[in-house]
This record gives C-alpha cells, structure tokens and sequence, in this order.
C-alpha cells in the first residue's frame, strides 16, 4: 500500500509529534510505502531524520494562500500513484481535494485537533471545514470534544487518541545535571509546555509564579516553548516576569522530556479548549501530576483528584494553593503521578494508536 502524509511543516506542534510518532511506528511495524509532503520545509524534530521517510517539499517559495498548490500536490499524486493521501490540517486537506476527485484516491481527514467553543471558530473556518468534511472519506478527531466542537457527519467521523511513544522516555539525562543547564537552583519546578499563542495563558502561569513566590524561594516555574506568529504574547509574559529570577524561560528546546522528569508539576492553561494535549500525556507519561483547565478534550485524560487538578471557575490565589499542597505532599503528587502513568500506559500509547490507524489505512486495501 502507497499513503501519502500531507501537513505543512513539521516545525512544532501537537498534531507534527503525533505525525512523526505515527510515521515512526508504522516504518517499524508495517510494508507501507510511505511519501511525507510538506507545504514548507520547516523540520525542527530531529527524530524524522532517524526513521528514514521519503518526503518533499510542495513549493519552495512560499505565498500564503497559493492559487497553485492543488495542482502542484495533483502533480506528485500523478508522479507516486497512492492508495491513500492523509491529511493533517485544514489547508493541506483542502489542497488535496482537487487530487482526491480527479485521480479518485480515498482522503482521510486527521484536520480535528482541538476542541474550541463552537462559538468562537471564524465564519471563513467553519466554512472551509464544511468544504473539507464534505469530500473527505474518514475524518479523525484526536478527542471526544473535537467531534462535538467542529460536528463533521458523524457517519464518517472517528476518535483516535494521541499515542505516546514510551521508549521517548527512557535513559533521560540526569535530572541534575539537566536543572544545572537551565539555570534551576531550587529543589521543586513546576513547568509548563507550550508556544505563546493566545490560546496558552503563560500570563496565568506567571501570575500565579509571582503570587507564589512571594513567600516561596524554593520553587521555580518553568516555560518552555517559543513565541508564535504573534509576538505580542511572549513580550508580554516576559514583562511579567521580568522581576522574578524564579521564572525561566528556556525557548524551543529539543529536550523536553528530560526537563520535564525533573519538574515536580505539569502546568497546561489553554482557556480555549485543547483536543488530546500531548504536553498533558507527556507530563503524564512522566508520572508528573497535572493542572489544567477543565476544558474540550482535556477532561477525557484528567479525572480531578485521580492524576490531577482541573480548574473551572478558581482564581489565581486558589490555583496556587493547589500547587503549595502538591509541592508540600509528597505522597500525593506520587499517587496522582503514578495514576497518570498508568492511564498512559492503557489507553494513550503508540501501539494502540499505530492500531487504530492501520484499521482505518486496511479498510482502503
């Protein structure tokens, strides 16, 4: 069988970790021949290299909203003859429509990665989606609450969780010697993984650093992750933190997991509705305890008071009681951590996905 992955970068994000962990694992476990293409060449994952994928990049100059990509992706269709394209994103899978109808090779649909309001999603998106579920054969949403946020025909719409590739976090380097690279002097941290994009309240988490640390001087609060198309987010967090030497800022980094084992708490604010959070499942995978917002699909992994903390309608002051009584109780945070792992280890990992999909990939042959 012949499928060809189509998505815009594999820069960083959610839906590209989940990507690569697929490609990852079916390169391991199947005879597919496989064709990644890219709408940009941004390859910021490391790992891709590693697992031996034939990919191309769509166009090397790059104007937004490009009259021309569908004919030139029809163009590779022509060239590689797939039995299937798989789409990661709302543009790459209009772009692939044009290729699906006029070659007639089935589309699968993987655009469903978040869990908004249905409210706040943009006449000209939900416009595009209806175009998108309209020609596409199977749409697959990474939740529950995506399915019930975006409402493609349910007729022709499944859930497949994130997977996590365990053997990620495995042989991790020291958590000393990791604390001593990013500057982290105290003996607790409490971290949190995300781009600063408006859908990710760092401002919180500072808000929340500063309150904290008003009366705790073992504690640190770290972010990791990078500025977005917007860079008004993360110059505003840093001017929060700005006289608060107990807030690091270690911008992209390649070594999450190893810093995050040598956090004490997993942090994720997305006050606009996450789908399956692979930070969450990371800090999760990593036995960390959770606090996030008891939103989109979020719920589906986090049970409160299980193996973490949901937050609804607290305020600041409430969410730093929460994180004081995990630091001072060190048995809990080990319960809920430990519960964490294990749900991973059932229901959220890499060969249950890698399954589910190849089901879905079968059906085609």
């Amino acid at each position: 069988m012949k499928i060809i992955f189509f998505i815009g970068t594999l820069a960083t994000g959610g839906k590209e970790r989940r990507l690569v962990e697929l490609l990852k694992y079916l390169k391991e476990n199947t005879n597919y021949e496989i064709l990644l293409v890219l709408r940009q060449g941004k390859i910021n994952y490391e790992a891709f290299y590693e697992i031996g994928i034939n990919y191309k990049i769509l166009t090397k100059s790059y104007i937004k909203k490009d009259p021309r990509l569908p004919f030139y992706f029809l163009s590779i269709c022509r060239r590689y003859k797939p039995n299937l394209i798989h789409t990661w994103g709302s543009m790459p899978t209009f772009v692939a429509i044009l290729s699906s109808l006029i070659l007639h090779i089935p589309l699968i649909n993987s655009q469903i990665t978040s869990a908004p309001p249905k409210e706040s999603i943009p006449l000209g998106q939900r416009i595009l989606n209806k175009i998108n579920f309209a020609f596409s054969d199977i749409i697959i949403s990474n939740s529950y609450a995506g399915i019930e946020s975006f409402n493609p025909p349910r007729r022709k719409s499944i859930v497949i969780y994130n997977g996590i590739d365990l053997q990620r976090f495995e042989d991790l380097t020291d958590k000393d010697l990791i604390k001593e690279k990013y500057g982290i002097i105290t003996p607790f941290a409490v971290i949190m993984v995300a781009s600063f994009t408006k859908n990710k309240d760092y401002n919180r988490f500072i808000r929340i650093a500063n309150i904290i640390c008003q009366n705790r001087k073992d504690i640190s609060f770290i972010c990791v992750g990078g500025p977005g198309k917007d860079i008004s987010y993360f110059e505003l967090a840093k001017k929060i933190a700005a006289n608060n030497p107990l807030i690091i800022f270690t911008g992209i980094i390649s070594e999450v997991e190893a810093l995050v084992n040598a956090c004490d708490i997993g942090v994720l604010f997305s006050p606009y509705g996450e789908g399956i959070s692979n930070a969450i499942l990371e800090y999760m995978a990593l036995s960390k305890p959770v606090i996030a917002y008891d939103s989109g699909g979020t719920r589906e992994v986090i049970k409160n008071g299980e193996n973490g903390f949901l937050i609804k309608e607290e305020d600041d002051e409430q969410i730093s009681k929460i994180i004081i009584e995990l630091i001072d109780n060190y048995k809990l945070r080990k319960k809920l951590g430990e519960n964490g792992r294990k749900k991973i280890e059932e229901y959220f990992n890499i060969q249950k996905m890698g399954k589910e999909y190849m089901n879905i990939y079968n059906k085609f042959i």
